[in-house]
């Protein structure tokens, strides 16, 4: 039978050329780290569903943010300015549309006596009728007014119904010197009997 050989004393070292290749490999990587190790790490999501927003994200966020509060200051805008509008509208068609006038110049009219009258009249134009088309006349309105308020009675200008009477004489006077047709009605701003 042949001899069992028997293991050399030495063999059980390990090997050391074998060591010695694995052994700078090692070193190397510790004392010199990759590349992938010296970037910065992205932050981990905070979950899978809800990734945590990168910079540009945030500023997109932003831009609609104050895109949506323009829009909705110009909606309030808007709808503040269309009430106004409506409730104008509501308003003129309950009372009629904005009477145009042609205000004459103050008058102070003398009466019988002592008394004199001082008055200040606006004339409600017809429609489509222009104010130039009755101050035009006022210097002839007004010696016509003279006329006819001053021969009225004193006593009667601060009697009942003395604003018709005054009214109708403003009528007949602006019909004698513009022509008919031209005035509504007649607004008494001031009537004093003195």
């Amino acid at each position: 039978m042949a001899a069992h050989a028997q293991p050399h004393p030495l063999s059980h070292r390990p090997d050391t050329a074998r060591t010695a290749a694995v052994r700078p490999a090692a070193a190397r990587n510790i004392a010199a780290p990759s590349l992938a190790a010296l970037r910065p790490a992205k932050p981990q999501p905070t979950s899978v569903h809800h990734p945590r927003p990168e910079p540009h994200t945030r500023r997109l966020m932003l831009t609609v943010l104050v895109v949506l509060l323009t829009l909705l200051g110009l909606a309030y805008g808007g709808s503040i300015a269309v009430t106004k509008i409506l409730e104008q509208q509501r308003v003129s068609a309950v009372m009629g549309p904005k009477a145009r006038l042609a205000h004459l110049p103050a008058l102070d009219i003398a009466l019988g006596g002592a008394r004199t009258i001082d008055m200040q009249v606006s004339l409600v134009l017809a429609p489509k009728v222009k104010a130039d088309a009755v101050l035009r006349h006022q210097d002839r309105i007004a010696d016509r007014l003279f006329e006819r308020i001053g021969a009225i009675e004193p006593e009667r200008l601060t009697a009942p119904g003395s604003g018709q009477l005054l009214k109708d004489a403003v009528k007949e006077a602006v019909q004698h010197e513009a022509g008919a047709g031209l005035i509504r009605d007649v607004y008494i701003e001031r009537m004093v009997v003195r």
